[in-house]
């Protein structure tokens, strides 16, 4: 799966960004622009917002896949210091080019990096809460042609009769991995976690802690009892976790 992007939700996000530059301007927390004008002020804090966004989701896409699996409170705290570090070492380059307008102060950096985390954590959360009430924020995962070579190397596991099958997901059974494909399933002896690296240039994705899946393999979505569920063509019905649903419409895999 590739990453790409979804021009209508970065302009939203654009405008939010926007909104809270022209808030933390007026507020001019740090003390680093007291003696700047407010146009230095608001291009000072929208480039340290607009770092800070580049930065954190960087770090998400990074945990999607390096751990697809972290919990929520996990990915708050690792995007949240990640982008803390990232703003406060871009704070000190802004301090160097700005002709005397920015000054971050005579404080230890570890003072400086605990202020910056603050607002990291809230803009963090603040993410994390529109991502989830309106699909905001996370990875942008868009169509792209498989990698028949990662497919064919990922089958020479099975025996020969599925060599030249068509992949349709991956699911995990205890310490196996059953493979489903156009030819009917086998079991492997494989972690889930280690399908899903070695199959990350297919158009696919984690749809669940136990189930990978790929687009062609797909036949139909549909909601039963308030569950995403997806339709596999072999007929086989997989669960979308709550965790993986803003993915999953991201990847257009809901009808």
């Amino acid at each position: 799966m590739r990453i790409a992007i979804d021009w209508k939700k970065r302009g939203r996000e654009f405008l939010i960004l926007t909104g809270v530059a022209l808030f933390l301007a007026f507020l001019r927390p740090y003390g680093a622009t007291d003696d700047a004008p407010f146009p230095v002020v608001f291009v000072f804090w929208w480039l340290l917002i607009l770092v800070g966004s580049v930065i954190g989701e960087t770090t998400v896409w990074a945990l999607y896949k390096l751990r697809p699996d972290s919990p929520d409170w996990l990915m708050i705290i690792i995007v949240s210091a990640v982008t803390a570090l990232g703003v406060t070492m871009f704070m000190f380059l802004m301090q160097a080019v700005s002709f005397g307008y920015i000054s971050v102060g005579p404080q230890p950096v570890w003072i400086l990096y605990f202020y910056v985390l603050v607002i990291s954590v809230a803009m963090t959360l603040l993410g994390f809460v529109l991502g989830k009430a309106f699909n905001m924020a996370g990875p942008d995962f868009v169509h792209q042609a498989d990698d028949r070579e990662a497919i064919e190397t990922f089958l020479e596991r099975l025996p020969v009769k599925y060599r030249t099958a068509e992949l349709y997901a991956v699911s995990s059974e205890d310490h196996y991995c059953r493979v489903h494909t156009s030819l009917g399933s086998e079991l492997i002896l494989m972690r889930l976690a280690d399908a899903d690296r070695e199959l990350a240039s297919v158009d696919g994705l984690r749809v669940h802690r136990s189930w990978w899946v790929s687009r062609k393999g797909i036949a139909d979505s549909a909601r039963e009892s308030g569950k995403i569920v997806l339709k596999l063509k072999s007929g086989d019905e997989v669960p979308v976790s709550r965790s993986y649903q803003s993915a999953v419409k991201d990847a257009g895999l809901i009808h």
